[in-house]
């Protein structure tokens, strides 16, 4: 069972030599991937929006200070001082391809409807090339009506325009000549190359566990990024997730189910949920990494020990 990890580019952990250095650490320790995740700009409050991970991600929450300096997890920074640094997650990516040689990078997650998939195509397509094929896009449709709007995205139809973002990459990285008629994205005979090193195109791993993006894994995407999924529930939505897939007449089998836990979580319930369908696991750092090179390696070389390993097993 693969397992990659959450642990860079907000607030203290945002810092180009600690992404560097702990991305190097993790591909040394055999975490199989890296995630960055994204918010354009924050606010100090969310008057219009309600955030949907307030209630956990089917397991506990670490303990924090409300007051204290910023931990991992969404759940934990979407609520904190909005003056935390949060990196760009594709300018982050490239920074942390350079810097290893197999272990992939993704975004955890990218929220799509506010970037144009033109460009995006583009800047993504000329990271996997350079990278080898290692680069993984995790998307979701957005919560905050504040963030969409300051990026001048219409948040009311930022599904259509996730589903349509996904269709025109797709279209651009896998055609000669690309061509998309859509209600947002038109062009005819487009030519865009580098192509991503992959054969299909870079993989689209979709966030979010309500009904509409569930519907949008099984029509759309190349995996699953559940974050509050419980274990005791984890194999009857995964079941429900693969009937959708087959339905749509996409093969069930070949989706990636990455579940976002968080770095005390029980072995036994990694475990439970690796049997349960879950593919890949993405370890969210409490912020327990240390920023020292001796600190930070012993670390790694504990989560090898106490996660990796024995989920391999």
């Amino acid at each position: 069972m693969k397992v990659g990890i959450t642990c860079g580019g907000i607030g203290p952990y945002a810092s180009g030599e600690f992404l560097r250095r702990s991305i190097q650490a993790a591909e040394r320790a055999g975490f199989a991937h890296y995630w960055l995740p994204e918010h354009v700009v924050q606010f100090a409050d969310y008057p219009e929006s309600s955030y949907p991970y307030a209630g956990g991600s089917g397991q506990e929450l670490p303990e924090q200070d409300p007051d204290a300096p910023l931990q991992f997890g969404d759940a934990v920074y979407a609520f904190t001082d909005p003056r935390n640094p949060l990196v760009d997650p594709v300018v982050g990516m490239t920074w942390l391809a350079a810097a290893t040689s197999r272990i992939e990078v993704g975004t955890n997650i990218l929220i799509l409807p506010q970037r144009n998939p033109v460009l995006l195509a583009k800047a993504l397509a000329t990271l996997d090339a350079f990278a080898g094929g290692r680069v993984v896009l995790g998307v979701g449709v957005g919560w905050a009506k504040e963030e969409s709007a300051a990026c001048g995205a219409d948040f009311a139809t930022r599904g259509k325009r996730t589903d349509e973002a996904i269709r025109v990459m797709r279209e651009l990285w896998t055609k000669e000549a690309s061509t998309f008629s859509g209600e947002f994205y038109r062009f005819k005979d487009a030519f865009s190359f580098p192509k991503p090193k992959r054969a299909g195109g870079i993989p689209v791993l979709i966030g979010g566990e309500s009904p509409a993006a569930l519907k949008r894994v099984a029509r759309l995407g190349d995996g699953w990024l559940p974050y509050n999924l419980p274990v005791d529930e984890a194999a009857g939505v995964i079941a429900r997730l693969k009937k959708m897939t087959q339905a749509e007449g996409r093969d069930p089998a070949a989706l990636r189910i990455v579940k976002i836990v968080y770095s005390n979580a029980a072995l036994d319930d990694l475990r439970r949920y690796r049997d349960a369908g879950v593919t890949e696991l993405n370890i969210a750092s409490n912020g327990e990494i240390p920023t020292d090179e001796a600190g930070m390696e012993r670390k790694f070389d504990e989560f090898a020990k106490q996660l990796i390993r024995p989920l391999a097993e």
